[in-house]
């Protein structure tokens, strides 16, 4: 498996109509420049999601526009709404080929050629769950979904719908914690033949990216899909229980011909590791996520610790397109100890479009244009200053250990507010430190210098400007003394003085 570090996840329509308007002429995926791409990689990026490229569902769109109360919403959050601003969702694709607004199939292969002599690679949607309403499939091979009876749809008017040409009764896409959603229709992975297209359809898919982010993954495992259907499944006693699970057939099928094919899966409610042993390279780690937005300072100091081969297979984030702007959320000086630690974490490093420019509002998805937001200043440098001097230093290997913190003096109850950690790669030894409090902070920390031949060390602060020379006899016997700000945070490179 070839790791990745950090992912760019861009909405499609959003980017190409900004670039547009930031370069004076219509830009598409055929004509990206050079230097937008170059500007990514030199943040230390080398992983492009690009959000929302496949054909979008007309039908669904025509929903949103005569639902009266989203359209208000999207007022109020676009007050210059123009009717061609509203499109569907992009995970209401209608088929896997590139959306015409964007270009065609073989701009966006060119355009993975350009990224990949770069060095980057680029990751497009899978959605496995569902189709849009007006999916041809939905004609002409009607079992591929989850089917209703007339009694379903009178008993669970808001589960099912009656397809107005065939008058078939199908499911609407389900989560079992939500409403159905009711701009998709529910697959059916019990019959053997949807398996089949859906498999054809990845391996299709599979040669225009260099991998997929297989959206709410884990709704299509044979328990999942019995849980909120029933037996339903079954097709009326048409189909069986298949002994494997389709993540286990598509990944063997893709890594034929694409070995090195990344699957990343969108997954929660603990389901990350099974779905990471069925053949997934990374899964979801929001609970590190909610860690952070709860100041659980215990908690993210184990999952920081964590072993490698576990938490190297974790995709973790402090935004994406489903939870609000990061922000907004921690707030313009604890966010900056969000990024840190994202950044010293294992696994791969999710970012979101907008979130390096400190933006405030969550853009629906629907939306085909960006909005108008101020960026913040203090915000988009910090991301840029931080981004640039960690991009050719592989935290996302390093097997932190966690640095053991006494009370600077009696009664100081101060050093709870830190997480540090001590750790080596590629034979050059580090030291994070973060006060994740609003209290100004003071510890010693413990930690096993040994290893390094000098009297003094030099600590030098590579997210920083400082540099400090510390007696490494006086480490060991007392311990490091830190004395930090509310919300500030060190990455040392522990040098030997000669």
């Amino acid at each position: 498996m070839k790791r990745i570090s950090n992912i760019y996840e861009l909405n499609s329509r959003i980017w190409l109509w900004e670039l547009s308007n930031k370069y004076k002429r219509r830009i598409s995926l055929a004509n990206v420049p050079d230097e937008e791409i170059l500007k990514l990689k030199e943040l230390g990026f080398d992983c492009l999601w690009l959000e929302g490229v496949w054909l979008r569902s007309k039908e669904s769109r025509n929903a949103i526009l005569k639902d009266a109360k989203l359209m208000h919403e999207l007022k109020i959050i676009l007050p210059d709404l123009k009717l061609e601003d509203v499109s569907s969702s992009p995970y209401a694709v209608s088929q896997y080929e590139v959306d015409s607004f964007l270009g065609n199939n073989q701009n966006l292969s060119e355009f993975k050629k350009r990224l990949n002599k770069h060095g980057m690679r680029l990751v497009l949607d899978f959605v496995p769950n569902h189709t849009a309403l007006d999916h041809p499939w939905l004609k002409e091979n009607p079992d591929y979904f989850i089917l209703g009876s007339e009694e379903d749809l009178k008993n669970y008017p808001d589960l099912f719908f009656r397809h107005q040409d065939t008058q078939r009764i199908f499911a609407y896409g389900k989560d079992p914690n939500f409403p159905a959603w009711q701009d998709v229709a529910q697959l059916n992975y019990f019959n053997p033949q949807t398996r089949k297209a859906m498999l054809m359809l990845l391996l299709n898919i599979a040669g225009l990216c260099d991998g997929l982010r297989c959206d709410m993954a884990m709704l299509i495992l044979k328990r999942v899909q019995r849980e909120i259907w029933k037996g339903r499944v079954f097709g009326g006693n048409k189909f069986k229980e298949e002994a494997l699970e389709f993540w286990q057939e598509a990944a063997v099928l893709i890594r034929k011909s694409c070995p090195d094919f990344i699957f990343i899966a969108e997954a929660y409610w603990g389901l990350e590791d099974e779905l990471i042993e069925l053949g997934f390279d990374y899964a979801y780690d929001k609970t590190f996520y909610d860690y952070l937005r709860d100041s659980n300072i215990e908690k993210v100091k184990e999952y920081l610790a964590e072993e490698q081969e576990t938490a190297g297979r974790k995709l973790k984030f402090i935004e994406n397109h489903d939870e609000a702007r990061a922000a907004a959320v921690f707030g313009p000086e604890k966010v900056k100890i969000a990024a840190f630690l994202l950044a010293l974490s294992s696994g791969a490093h999710l970012y979101h479009q907008g979130q390096l420019e400190g933006f405030k509002l969550k853009a629906p998805l629907y939306l085909t244009r960006s909005l108008n937001e101020q960026i913040d200043e203090n915000i988009h440098s910090f991301y840029k200053k931080l981004l640039v001097a960690l991009k050719d230093i592989p935290l996302n290997t390093v097997q932190w250990e966690l640095v053991v913190l006494f009370p600077a003096w009696k009664e100081n109850e101060s050093y709870k507010n830190f997480i540090a950690l001590f750790g080596k790669t590629e034979g050059i030894y580090y030291l994070a430190a973060a006060n994740c409090t609003d209290t100004q902070s003071q510890c010693y920390a413990y930690f096993d210098i040994s290893a390094i031949p000098a009297e003094d060390l030099i600590f030098k602060d590579i997210v920083g400007q400082g540099e400090y020379i510390r007696n490494k006899e006086e480490i060991a016997i007392r311990g490091l003394y830190l004395d930090m700000p509310r919300y500030s945070f060190h990455l040392f490179k522990i040098l030997a003085k000669e």
